[in-house]
């Protein structure tokens, strides 16, 4: 693999890791998004992370889990292989906004539950409200998104 590709991987690896994921994480999803393969085995990713079977095979089950790869069989192969799932870009962040409207609820809970008002209830109030407007907002953006997206691309190219 080529010095820019290995620096791709690297950097993904960093951005996930600054999201609060693990650096592997990253790293095995940038390599996927880069390969020239339409499904990667398993060993194939580790070969080329060199990185353990348990790294790897956590990492696998983690992006699965959160929707960013799929696993796939091949005829007559018995090896699990993945590839970079196949999903629309607004329906992927508005799965993600689910996770604000829930934390929303959570922190309301919380303020609800405590006894008396002081500087924590206030911030827990605001961090709800916040973090449902965020979502709210995002959903906008999603639906200006997709009546504006070829547009958009056309005016990038």
């Amino acid at each position: 693999m080529n010095k820019k590709k290995l620096t791709y991987i690297e950097e993904c690896g960093l951005m996930f890791e600054q999201l609060g994921l693990a650096r592997m994480v990253g790293r095995v999803f940038g390599y996927l998004l880069i390969c020239d393969e339409d499904a990667v085995s398993f060993d194939q990713i580790r070969e080329v992370l060199s990185a353990s079977k348990g790294s790897i095979s956590s990492t696998t089950k983690q992006l699965v889990q959160i929707g960013f790869i799929e696993t796939v069989s091949l005829p007559g192969d018995r090896k699990t292989y993945f590839k970079v799932t196949d999903i629309e870009l607004g329906k992927m962040l508005s799965q993600r906004m689910n996770f604000f409207e829930k934390f929303a609820e959570v922190l309301s809970k919380g303020r609800n539950l405590k006894n008396r008002e002081d500087e924590v209830s206030d911030w827990l109030r605001d961090a709800a409200v916040f973090y449902s407007w965020v979502g709210e907002e995002i959903e906008q953006m999603i639906q200006k998104w997709h009546h504006e997206k070829e547009n958009i691309i056309k005016q990038k190219e």
